[in-house]
């Protein structure tokens, strides 16, 4: 119980201060990919220290694992690099109005995969999330092509990973540790071929000393270590949390943290010009999260209750008949 209150409570938070800490380095240091990649390193790095000291255990690395993870580490990845990107581009408060659109896109995957018709309610929940959207972008006066869709094709791949891993199972048997490792190793060899291909690799570095050697160094320094042990406390909280409860715990979660990441967003970090409509959008793309992800716990509810019923339908004793 202690497990499952706590991880929710930590994922909320951690998640919360990563967009704000993501956006605060990429302001100065603009390369996310690189950044991603330090942060897988990093990982690994915290992982095995702390399992060479005793403090955490960890499986040997095996490659038949690493196999059976390699879909959901790249879509999981890909994802983080083009929501990272879009961070970079956008404003918080817009941000995080776009990525609401990834239970859309996971509804309407799973209809198109065979699942069948979502009810009404959560139909007319992901209208409400839509139209936020546009309401959203129509009043977005610092309107940035490129960033729009980096959040689109960002919530395009969180869909594909997160059915990857409700159709395949991945994760069983795998700790969050496990997890984090395996995540970091795989992920840090692409991530760096990444930064040649891009150019990071040749441009990041000499801002990065730059950055490291101006007036501000040391609140820089500050910020970029806290950046890359928070983005380990994050990943781990995401698998801690969805291990300790369930994805949908882990969904409900992610959208109040949206809720109060869109709110603290208008004012922090340059914020962002509150014009009508993007009032209006962020709100009522707000509204629709939220009624969506209630919508979706009761017919979650409800399907587990009817599960009960006819699991007592088929225990249940029968009567006995009388002989003719």
């Amino acid at each position: 119980m202690f497990n499952s209150i706590f991880s929710a409570i930590l994922y909320c938070f951690v998640g919360l201060a990563m967009g704000f800490i993501n956006k605060a380095v990429l302001m100065q240091w603009p390369y996310s990919n690189s950044l991603l990649m330090l942060q897988m390193a990093a990982s690994v790095v915290i992982v095995y220290t702390l399992g060479c000291l005793g403090l955490i255990e960890i499986r040997p690395f095996e490659w038949s694992s690493a196999r059976s993870l390699s879909g959901v580490v790249f879509f999981y990845n890909a994802n983080v690099a083009f929501a990272l990107a879009a961070v970079e581009a956008l404003s918080i408060p817009v941000y995080h109005v776009l990525k609401r659109l990834t239970p859309v896109m996971v509804l309407c995957a799973k209809f198109l995969i065979g699942d069948g018709s979502p009810p009404l309610e959560v139909c007319l929940s992901v209208l409400a999330v839509v139209s936020g959207c546009f309401l959203a972008g129509a009043g977005d006066l610092s309107f940035d092509a490129r960033g729009y869709l980096w959040a689109i094709v960002s919530c395009m791949l969180q869909t594909a990973y997160l059915i990857l891993v409700e159709r395949s199972g991945s994760q069983k048997g795998f700790t969050t540790n496990d997890l984090l490792v395996y995540n970091g190793v795989m992920s840090f060899p692409v991530l760096a071929v990444l930064t040649l291909i891009t150019g990071e690799a040749q441009t990041s570095i000499p801002r990065l000393i730059e950055l490291s050697s101006g007036p501000d160094s040391l609140g820089f320094a500050i910020l970029f270590v806290v950046s890359l042990a928070v983005g380990v406390l994050l990943n781990y909280s995401l698998f801690f949390c969805t291990i300790s409860n369930s994805a949908l715990t882990t969904t409900i979660i992610g959208t109040l943290r949206s809720v109060l990441g869109t709110t603290i967003g208008f004012f922090v970090l340059g914020g962002v010009k509150a014009t009508p409509l993007i009032v209006a959008g962020s709100s009522v793309n707000t509204v629709g999260g939220v009624w969506y992800t209630y919508a979706k716990y009761k017919t979650k509810n409800a399907q587990q209750a009817e599960r009960v019923e006819q699991a007592k339908a088929h225990t249940s004793p029968r009567m006995p008949q009388e002989e003719v």
